[in-house]
């Protein structure tokens, strides 16, 4: 994990594109709702994939190892996972709200893709916290 600012930069950014890019869906009596909705997911999700990180550094209850094994483990799991709920989202799915779970879905993989690059870059872990 490069820090948290990067990754609640992506999810903000994620929002404002989504906003944009969806626009025709925010409009109508529950406008507010749904985008307050729109950036809680974004920021979730971008957020999501170093859950165990922020445990190690806000209360230190995992050793430092464990804390990089399940970060570890956990981007293993979510790769793939993400990619067939999009396509699964896109395709599949037709629900109320599947402008804001594809977005989410999406904040998802620019984190991954964050923590990719930041990885083959060998980039220190915490440059921007």
């Amino acid at each position: 994990m490069p820090g948290i600012i990067p990754h609640l930069i992506a999810g903000s950014l994620l929002f404002l594109i989504g906003r944009y890019y969806f626009s025709d869906y925010f409009k109508g009596e529950h406008k507010t709702r749904e985008q307050l909705l729109l950036a809680g997911v974004c920021l979730f999700f971008s957020l999501l994939p170093d859950f165990f990180l922020g445990i190690y550094y806000t209360t230190h209850l995992l050793s430092h190892d464990t804390a990089f094994f399940f970060q570890y483990l956990m981007h293993l799991v979510l790769i793939p996972l993400f990619i067939i709920i999009l396509i699964f989202f896109i395709y599949r799915v037709d629900i109320k709200r599947k402008p804001i779970w594809i977005m989410g879905v999406w904040a998802l993989a620019l984190h991954l893709t964050i923590d990719l690059f930041v990885h083959f870059m060998h980039i220190p872990y915490g440059i921007f916290f």
